[in-house]
């Protein structure tokens, strides 16, 4: 906690979790009291970087805030029929604005660090041409995270994070209403890593040499809903097992990342220049540099969209996908988990 008075203790004191994994060690824990104590950590790590974020003390603060808020999204909307239909229409929602009103700034935050990356890719005579637009950017992200500031310490905020703490320290009931609540944990995790394991098959294969880059993009949102899942229950799995699929994953979401940070800094660009073409104080080399820079990013993406069969085939593989069907495919007994009836 900071010594700042200006910034105000954080409205929810950290959660003790019931255990240090990243799920419950038991297998046969019940679904509800399993996935709680994986949003209470995830509470934790929030809370943790909330005074940093205020204070706009480190980058990384952002970016860690960011990614508690999403994996508690993700757990609350992937891990079917473990808690009200009624609790996760009340709660994603509100996690799903907190992810939005954060993006912005950490937008900024990531070109402002790549910035000498993208300079040093330009011709010689244009990179100090280019250097308004570091100023450009800086103003912009100074902006962004004064409105994450105001909006962190905003009543919906607070309102948010104390009903979100108190729903996680409330005991699961004796006799859920939720179907699968009661339901052990790892049956519940291997159904939906199996079945998004197959979503990232199916939409991977769809994409051809003209699919837009939008299905790329839906492509990374799911592997990313994978990652998670397997994240949060690798240790519901010997090390030596569960691994291999992450590390076989990392490397397919590493390329579908660098594809989507070039397309998000072309759209970027693109906005940027529209504005800085309506101002008189830019200059005309400075917009040549912006131009070059657009040009180098349209060759940069072009580059990666060619590579896609190379990072994508070493993970649909037939040895990794019989790795993911021997740990994670449901045996025939087991009936399939439906989500709650409306």
């Amino acid at each position: 906690m900071s010594d700042d008075p200006s910034v105000k203790p954080n409205a929810t004191s950290p959660v003790d979790p019931p255990d240090t994994g990243t799920a419950a060690p038991d297998p046969c824990r019940r679904g509800d009291e399993a996935t709680k104590a994986i949003l209470q950590r995830l509470l934790n790590e929030l809370s943790a970087n909330e005074s940093g974020v205020l204070q706009n003390l480190d980058t990384e603060c952002l970016h860690d805030y960011r990614i508690a808020v999403r994996r508690t999204r993700s757990a609350l909307d992937q891990i079917e029929g473990i808690f009200p239909r009624r609790t996760v229409e009340r709660f994603s929602p509100r996690f799903a604005w907190l992810g939005k009103i954060t993006s912005p700034p950490r937008d900024f935050d990531v070109y402002l660090l790549g910035f000498d990356d993208l300079k040093a890719g330009l011709p010689e005579p244009f990179q100090d041409s280019i250097e308004p637009l570091r100023l450009f950017l800086k103003r912009h992200c100074d902006l962004a995270h004064r409105e994450l500031e105001r909006q962190i310490r905003s009543s919906r905020y607070r309102t948010l994070l104390t009903s979100w703490e108190k729903f996680l320290m409330l005991p699961c009931p004796k006799r859920p209403q939720a179907p699968n609540a009661l339901t052990p944990i790892k049956q519940i995790a291997d159904l939906r890593i199996w079945k998004l394991f197959r979503r990232v098959l199916k939409q991977g294969r769809g994409i051809l040499p003209g699919t837009p880059a939008e299905n790329i993009h839906e492509l990374r949102k799911t592997c990313k809903k994978l990652r998670y899942m397997l994240e949060f229950f690798r240790d519901l799995h010997a090390p030596e097992e569960i691994d291999k699929p992450i590390k076989q994953l990392k490397k397919l979401q590493n390329y579908l990342g660098d594809f989507q940070d070039v397309h998000a800094r072309i759209d970027m660009l693109r906005g940027i220049s529209h504005e800085m073409r309506n101002d008189a104080t830019v200059s005309t080399e400075t917009l040549l540099a912006l131009g070059g820079l657009l040009a180098s990013l349209d060759n940069r993406q072009t580059a990666l969209r060619v590579e896609f069969p190379e990072h994508f085939d070493p993970f649909s593989n037939s040895r990794n996908r019989e790795r993911f069907k021997e740990l994670f495919k449901p045996a025939p007994s087991i009936k399939t988990l439906e989500p709650e009836e409306e």
